[in-house]
């Protein structure tokens, strides 16, 4: 990590909330670029969309786990999206509900044309689990490239770094790059932001 890395980034395009999800027919149908956010419930996908935009409460943060159960737009600059997926694990959700949600996201991953990439987040500290395995090798067989990003990595020691990083590797090749992100410290959110650009073919 670079100490100097903090407070580095800031953001320079308008964002706005555009449009919540239930099904793919109210997805939106401008044709406009989508990159979206993934992994399992608290590891950060809503404080990272609140990092990029520089605005705490554009994304609702709750501190309960899994309350996010729609695909949520969000619309920067008029020319793409970044998407708040639901988080796979789904802590204190029933089973029905559960099943409901993952076969949208994967309605989602499938039936969207406009979805350039997905940003899968794994918490640092915690670790990949069977659950991120599953999911992010269901997302790679329809075709969706993923980007992975290391979460909370302030919170984490070394081992637990690397442990995780050599997950990431094992199951998306040696010459994957991983993000350290932190949302905190603002570690990554500059090379994130323009991974993101790259993806949809924007000019920062």
């Amino acid at each position: 990590m670079n100490p100097n890395e903090k407070n580095e980034f800031r953001p320079t395009m308008e964002a706005e909330f555009a449009t919540a999800a239930t099904n793919v027919s109210q997805l939106p149908t401008d044709g406009l670029p989508q990159v979206a956010f993934l992994g399992r419930s608290n590891v950060g996908k809503s404080s990272l969309v609140n990092a990029l935009t520089g605005r705490k409460n554009l994304v609702k943060v709750s501190s309960k786990p899994g309350k996010t159960r729609e695909i949520n737009f969000f619309k920067f600059n008029q020319a793409f999206y970044l998407v708040d997926l639901p988080g796979v694990g789904f802590a204190g959700v029933k089973f029905e509900k559960v099943a409901e949600m993952q076969s949208g996201i994967r309605a989602y991953v499938e039936h969207s044309k406009a979805l350039k990439g997905i940003v899968y987040l794994i918490d640092s500290k915690v670790g990949m689990q069977p659950i991120d395995v599953e999911t992010i090798e269901g997302i790679r067989s329809l075709g969706c490239p993923v980007l992975p990003v290391m979460s909370k990595c302030d919170k984490a020691n070394q081992s637990e770094l690397a442990k995780t990083r050599n997950g990431l590797l094992k199951i998306l090749g040696e010459n994957v790059r991983p993000l350290r992100l932190s949302t905190i410290r603002k570690i990554g959110l500059r090379e994130l932001w323009q991974e993101i650009l790259s993806t949809v073919a924007v000019e920062a």
